[in-house]
């Protein structure tokens, strides 16, 4: 075995890829322990199938999740060797069981979802990927959503009587799930499947991702044994994003408060520089009204008193003038 690359969406929200697909594999791999190199693919372009996840062993490619455990398998790597027949059996029932009544729900809330796609996916997915490809993919998955659910419920059939039949079956979907789950700690005994790894990947994002139209997430989210069972997932296999995403969140919680102190702050600091701007314009005014009355109305009076200040200094000139002449005249008599 070479050493195996694996190439997934990004993460957000604390989720390790934001992509169903890729959180499936990579999940498993936790699960198993396999030494993989995963890298966060920024184009699916290039990719075989135009598609993520991709896993390269060497000259083996493999673009989905179930070729992907087949082949870890025959290396001798596998997390269903505890299964017997029964509950191989039941797992693989309950893996179709999701794929038709959860993943439309799952699909419709992620891309049909127009407020949903706006706000959450569309942003998270141009996040993930390089100029062009930004504006291209998010519209090609959300055009294949709605084909899919088209597909399903029919074209003419109005968009929120589908949204509610979708989520109904949803619903039943994942209480049977819970059911099934009881206080298990994993669906088949204290060891995780590939089935878990499957569950974990359907719920992870929908408990994470913060939908403004949470419809199916707060119904997951209300599922006590189900949200147990994503944050035990997390905290085992995936405790450094999640703890990452912690940290940041806080700092970004932290920078909010600072900013919100600031913005109390602001308009009484506004309203001081305003009100000493309007008293400074004011006693401006003020002044200059009072000095152009005071001009007008003493006007003659101060032109008659400078007149007398130059009298005044003009006679002390001229005595001073006068006193020198009699000093000298006086000293002539003497000689």
């Amino acid at each position: 075995m070479a050493s195996i690359e694996l190439d997934i969406w990004r993460g957000e929200w604390g989720l390790a890829s934001i992509d169903l697909e890729c959180l499936k594999v990579l999940t498993y791999m936790k699960f198993i322990g396999v030494p993989v190199k995963v890298r966060e693919a920024s184009n699916p372009f290039f990719t075989p199938k135009g598609t993520l996840p991709v896993m390269r062993d060497g000259r083996t490619v493999l673009t989905n999740f179930e070729e992907v455990v087949t082949y870890l398998k025959s290396l001798h790597y596998s997390t269903d060797v505890h299964l017997n027949q029964k509950q191989a059996a039941e797992a693989s029932a309950f893996t179709q069981y999701l794929r038709d009544k959860l993943y439309p729900a799952y699909q419709y809330a992620w891309w049909v979802d127009e407020k949903n796609y706006g706000d959450i996916t569309r942003p998270a997915y141009a996040k993930a990927l390089q100029i062009p490809f930004n504006f291209y993919y998010p519209s090609k998955y959300q055009s294949s959503a709605k084909a899919m659910v088209d597909a399903l419920y029919g074209e003419h059939t109005d968009l929120k009587e589908i949204e509610k039949t979708i989520y109904n079956e949803a619903e039943k979907c994942l209480k049977t799930l819970s059911d099934r789950l009881g206080e298990s700690e994993y669906f088949f005994g204290n060891r995780p499947s590939s089935f878990d790894a499957t569950v974990f990947a359907y719920l992870a994002p929908l408990v994470k991702a913060p939908f403004p139209n949470g419809t199916l997430s707060n119904h997951v989210k209300g599922i006590a044994n189900l949200s147990r069972f994503v944050a035990r997932i997390s905290q085992k296999n995936f405790r450094n994003v999640t703890d990452d995403y912690n940290r940041a969140n806080c700092q970004k919680q932290s920078r909010g408060s600072q900013s919100e102190r600031e913005a109390a702050q602001f308009p009484h600091e506004t309203r001081n520089k305003i009100l000493a701007a309007v008293f400074a314009a004011l006693a401006m005014t003020g002044y200059a009204v009072a000095n152009g009355l005071f001009q007008r109305i003493s006007g003659s009076s101060w032109q008659r008193t400078l007149l007398l200040n130059r009298l005044r200094i003009a006679k002390k000139h001229f005595n001073r003038i006068n006193k020198l002449k009699e000093m000298k005249a006086a000293q002539g008599e003497r000689t």
